[in-house]
C-alpha cells in the first residue's frame, strides 16, 4: 500500500508568519474601505455642500432670520 505523506508543520516563527499575513490582509481591507468611504460618502457630501453654496445668498438669509425675530441686527 502506498501512503500519502503529510506536509511537515511549520515549527518555527509560526506566530510571525501568521501576524505578517494578518497585517497584510488588514491593510488591504482598511485601504479599500477608506477609498470606498471617500468615493461613496465624502465626495458626494462635498458636492452637495458646493452645490448649496453656489446658490446661497447670505444677505437674504440674514433678512429671513431678522424677519423671523431670530437675530437683532
Amino acid at each position: 500500500m502506498s501512503q500519502a505523506h503529510l506536509a511537515k508543520p511549520q515549527l518555527r516563527h509560526l506566530h510571525r508568519t501568521h501576524a505578517t499575513k494578518s497585517l497584510l490582509i488588514m491593510s488591504v481591507i482598511s485601504l479599500t474601505a477608506g477609498f470606498l468611504y471617500k468615493a461613496l460618502v465624502s465626495d458626494p457630501a462635498a458636492k452637495r455642500v458646493e452645490d448649496f453654496y453656489k446658490s446661497y445668498d447670505p444677505e437674504a438669509s440674514l433678512k429671513r432670520m431678522n424677519d423671523a425675530g431670530l437675530m437683532q441686527s
